[in-house]
């Protein structure tokens, strides 16, 4: 097998709102409770569809074909659009302050 480089721009091109806890274990109930959070598939620019949990600020942000960033890829894939991007630098400043 061969390690491949992939893009860690792409496009959104399916998802779904997951607006209840998945069963437990695996999933792990965050400190504050549950809180819907969306799952999808991102189009790479290679082609390759990668499924991920996907960061907005508003679930309609994920409406035709939003682009999006890879943020993290442990424990699963993760990406961010350009708006929840700005807000966690938003909120990365305030915390600093």
């Amino acid at each position: 097998m061969t390690a491949l480089e992939l893009s860690t721009r792409g496009t959104v091109w399916g998802f779904t709102v997951q607006r209840f806890a998945p069963k437990s274990p695996p999933y792990v109930v965050p400190e504050g409770g549950f809180v819907p959070f969306a799952v999808g598939y991102v189009e790479l620019p290679e082609g390759i569809k990668v499924e991920a949990v996907l960061d907005c600020t508003d679930f309609s942000e994920l409406d035709g074909l939003a682009q999006v960033t890879l943020v993290a890829v442990d424990p699963v894939p993760r990406f961010a659009t350009d708006a929840a991007m700005a807000r966690g630098s938003a909120e990365a400043l305030e915390e600093a302050r």
